[in-house]
């Protein structure tokens, strides 16, 4: 027993110094990438904001579908839910918040989201340069994917900031800190998800034997925000909802 609480002791503080790299040194969060400059392609539709409820429970009630496979729409403010037999480390078993879609410091037009349940063992207060707790600060970090400058941002529903709306999800993007008193109406994000359109695309394109693909929904915010969620408790939960659809 004493063996595997010291392996489990090693193991944490492994972790703690390689996120670390992103100790954020103030209360003001930045978007994941300044000179990201966001646009949209032939991938993106206009739409109304889903039904919202004040929870982050699900049905087929409070989403909304928006396609499977080559017929998702993906836009800023959707969530892209994984087909079971995705096996990629990252995307297996995921569920992605499209965050931004434009063009990146390459000028390439790319796509970014967060996948949605992937929590790590660290709350945003102890990573902070002078360690922080209580509120917003004891909301655990998500790793968000497989890409970004080390660092980390937030989503969050206040709309107080001037900040502006992802698409029509009422999510927003970085921000002070200090102004969002709600622990859930925030999260936490160690970088995210890049795709180039063409790789979305081909993504999008695989249809399985059982007729299985990626599919596209909107989710009221809640869902989004929920700092509850192990790994794939929400793509399990979105599964279960689409299928309900009619």
């Amino acid at each position: 027993m004493k063996a595997f609480q010291n392996l489990s002791t090693m193991i944490r503080f492994l972790l703690l110094m390689f996120l670390s790299t992103f100790l954020v040194e103030s209360f003001v969060v930045q978007p994941s990438s300044s000179s990201f400059v966001t646009g949209q392609t032939r991938l993106f539709s206009s739409s109304d904001r889903p039904s919202s409820s004040s929870s982050s429970e699900i049905s087929s009630s409070n989403i909304r579908f928006l396609g499977r496979g080559k017929n998702a729409i993906v836009r800023p403010g959707v969530v892209l839910v994984a087909p079971a037999e995705e096996f990629h480390h990252f995307l297996r078993q995921a569920a992605v918040f499209i965050y931004a879609m434009g063009t990146n410091d390459d000028d390439e037009y790319v796509i970014r989201g967060v996948i949605l349940d992937h929590p790590t063992p660290f709350t945003m207060g102890e990573m902070m340069e002078s360690k922080t707790s209580g509120g917003v600060f004891d909301n655990l970090i998500y790793r968000g994917g497989d890409t970004g400058p080390e660092s980390a941002f937030c989503l969050h529903s206040v709309d107080s900031m001037g900040l502006e709306e992802i698409g029509t999800s009422g999510i927003h993007q970085g921000g002070d800190l200090t102004q969002i008193p709600d622990p859930t109406k925030v999260k936490f994000f160690f970088n995210y998800m890049e795709f180039l359109e063409q790789e979305l695309e081909d993504m999008l394109d695989v249809t399985h034997s059982d007729g299985d693909s990626w599919a596209a929904v909107e989710v009221p915010p809640e869902f989004i925000l929920d700092s509850g969620y192990d790994r794939g408790d929400a793509w399990s939960r979105l599964r279960n909802a689409i299928r309900e659809q009619p």
